[in-house]
């Protein structure tokens, strides 16, 4: 007998009700969404509500639904499930549910309320039951804390947790309780209602956990993002012919076997942006039925998705595919290792639109991705970029004249040249110092290097912390000075060993730097072991050798020969704002300020008001930036006690600067809008 799969979409007041009690086994991992991923999900839900208008009195006249994705669940006939996908879902909406619950009056509170617990019976002797049961450890604190009726006005910084979902929780907690009390009375009210009746789950269910366990593995293997990729084939492959259906579905299916479900769901994503040119919006089903409203079929197989695989596999495989071209496999072992892939769709397209001098262009494309990440442009300013950049190519620009957006600015070069002057190991995300000093020692090796090993580790040479009469201390009068710069960094591929660290230079070389053949396996670390002496002389030696490296293959020699300005003052005097529209934020805690989007992130305009205090959830990283913006005299204290900007300041991101200005976690492309309403993230100029 076949095991019975049901799969239904089912709106969040029958998921909460009686007929599913939740249970979260043990062997799951534990809940794990942050405020981004919860936040996200508010965002998305009040702007559904925005969007069309929604109000208290017409809930019920709006057709359209807002999905919220699958759960998978070992379910027989009574209302017990185990949740075997969809825990962090059901988790942060049962948050949401508490919050607000415990904020709105006892009319709203009381049918809220039952979503979150099912009531009991005297008359049939049975007790309250919650309708989510997370795992042992961290079940108890859901309940305290969230699940009882009042608890989540008492949740704070300082509530005690055990565990990181505990913590998850906690956090959570607070920021809807912050986010919903800044929320105007009527949205507050329509909120619920909208989760209730328009906001829809799909419950995939069988009684057999091998079974639950296959859709489960299936849905993980392919991941959220693959589940299109199935919903495409069939609207591709139903557009042709029936006598030739069965060959196409071969074609496709020898793509995908090929390359891997992973990597065949980018690889949607990668020809999205080549046929769009633009970044994408979080509504596949709308992305790409405006595709395939262009050409589906014979058509998209045979001139798109078969040859872009080939593309793709070619730069993600390139040492089988450019085994005879080593400067090709040089380069692209770097691009491989740039802290995202966006850059893959514009190599794609020149690979197929015009395959010529090619180590050129990826060289110059590496230089480009390079730097924006050495600068930490966000998403949005790659995704503007790379888009503007196909588009060039789509008319025809030569992608190697000045006018081709591919050439870094001077602002950008004299920015990178500042970081790569600056304290690299202090200033440099990890992964971002690991990237510059690979690069280097790729300039620095004859022939073909591989950086396949399992562990590569950034160390200093002058120790971060040198003992009290070690040589380091005598050769270095202000160790701080010298520590953290480039010149005093090297490449290994073992684990950090904290007391090899300290040692003094000559044993340091000898049993650290080298290993026990004693060939050092980055040039860049050899040079180093060459050394007799380690003194601020030679060090300063070798900064100078490899920034003068980086200026030449980066091509970081500034057209305009002005003095280099500092990053607060290039802010300032940057003219560049004028080009984009301006957005706004107005908000509770004083805040109220005005925005634009720049190269370089989001300027925030002098004269801008940001939030008196800031929430108990706001991360370290905005503490730290807020207290530099005070101590710089940048953010002022006015009579009334709201912060005042004294002049202009780039963001590294639109999230950065909301977050700044509204004294808690943002949405930054949610949270700015233009005087007549439109986001940030639906503007031509930042998308």
């Amino acid at each position: 007998m076949k095991t019975k799969l049901t799969a239904q979409e089912t709106p969040l007041h029958k998921v909460f009700s009686d007929d599913f009690l939740f249970t979260v086994p043990s062997v799951q991992r534990p809940y794990s969404w942050t405020t981004d991923e919860a936040g996200e999900l508010l965002d998305d839900i009040l702007e559904f509500i925005n969007h069309y208008g929604i109000k208290e009195n017409n809930v019920s006249n709006v057709d359209e639904p807002y999905f919220l994705g699958s759960i998978v669940l070992v379910k027989k006939d009574g209302p017990k499930s185990e949740v075997l996908d969809g825990q962090q879902r059901l988790t942060t909406l049962t948050i949401l549910f508490s919050v607000l619950r415990d904020i709105l009056s006892d009319d709203y509170a009381d049918d809220i309320g039952q979503m979150v617990v099912q009531k009991g019976s005297k008359i049939l002797g049975t007790k309250d039951t919650y309708r989510l049961h997370l795992r042992k450890r961290d079940d108890e604190f859901l309940k305290k804390y969230i699940q009882e009726k009042g608890m989540t006005h008492k949740v704070a910084k300082d509530t005690p947790f055990k565990t990181d979902s505990q913590k998850a929780i906690r956090d959570n907690a607070m920021y809807f309780m912050e986010r919903l009390n800044e929320l105007d009375e009527d949205t507050i009210k329509t909120l619920p209602l909208v989760l209730a009746t328009l906001c829809f789950i799909v419950v995939v269910s069988t009684p057999n956990f091998d079974s639950a366990f296959r859709i489960f593995t299936v849905l993980n293997d392919r991941g959220l993002d693959l589940l299109p990729s199935d919903i495409f084939k069939a609207r591709v492959i139903g557009a042709i012919p029936d006598d030739e259906q069965d060959s196409y579905t071969n074609k496709w299916e020898d793509v995908e076997v090929s390359l891997g479900r992973d990597r065949f769901n980018k690889l949607f994503d990668h020809i999205r942006m080549i046929i769009q040119k633009r970044k994408g919006s979080a509504n596949y089903k709308d992305e790409y039925e405006d595709i395939f409203s262009k050409v589906t079929g014979k058509d998209f197989i045979d001139d798109i998705l078969i040859p872009y695989s080939e593309i793709y596999l070619k730069l993600v495989n390139y040492r089988s595919f450019y085994s005879h071209q080593p400067k090709i496999i040089k380069v692209l072992s770097l691009l491989n290792r740039i802290d995202n892939n966006d850059w893959i769709p514009v190599s794609m397209y020149y690979i197929q639109e015009y395959n010529e001098k090619l180590e050129e262009f990826l060289s110059l494309l590496e230089q480009f991705a390079g730097i924006s990440m050495v600068l930490r442009k966000n998403f949005n300013w790659r995704m503007s970029k790379y888009s503007q950049i196909l588009r060039q190519m789509e008319k025809g620009v030569d992608v190697f004249s000045e006018e081709s957006l591919l050439k870094v600015s001077d602002d950008d070069k004299r920015a990178v040249l500042e970081k790569l002057n600056g304290d690299v190991y202090t200033e440099l995300k990890d992964t971002v110092r690991r990237y510059v000093l690979l690069r280097l020692d790729s300039l620095l090796t004859n022939g073909q290097p591989f950086y396949d090993h399992s562990v590569i580790t950034v160390e200093h040479v002058l120790p971060q912390t040198p003992k009290e009469g070690s040589d380091w201390l005598v050769n270095f009068s202000d160790p701080s000075e010298y520590v953290h710069k480039l010149g005093n960094l090297v490449l290994l591929t073992r684990s950090k060993n904290s007391q090899a660290r300290n040692y003094d230079f000559n044993k340091k070389k000898a049993s650290y730097f080298q290993p026990k053949n004693g060939v050092t396996t980055f040039a860049l670390t050899t040079q180093v072991v060459q050394e007799n002496e380690w003194t601020p002389e030679v060090l300063e030696a070798r900064q100078k050798k490899l920034i003068n490296l980086l200026r030449q293959a980066w091509d970081l020699y500034v057209t305009n020969n002005s003095s280099t300005p500092n990053n607060e003052d290039k802010n300032n005097n940057s003219n560049e704002s004028h080009l984009y529209k301006k957005y706004f934020i107005n908000a509770v805690r004083g805040a109220n300020a005005i925005g634009t989007p720049v190269s370089s992130g989001f300027k925030v305009l002098k004269e801008s008001l940001f939030a008196d205090s800031v929430s108990d959830s706001y991360q370290q990283g905005f503490l730290d930036l807020r207290k530099h913006l005070i101590d710089k005299g940048l953010l002022v204290t006015k009579d009334d006690g709201v912060l005042y900007l004294v002049k202009d300041y780039t963001f590294t991101s639109a999230s950065t600067a909301a977050a700044l200005v509204l004294g808690r976690s943002a949405n930054g492309l949610t949270e700015w809008k233009t005087a007549s309403g439109e986001l940030l993230r639906d503007s031509e100029q930042y998308g």
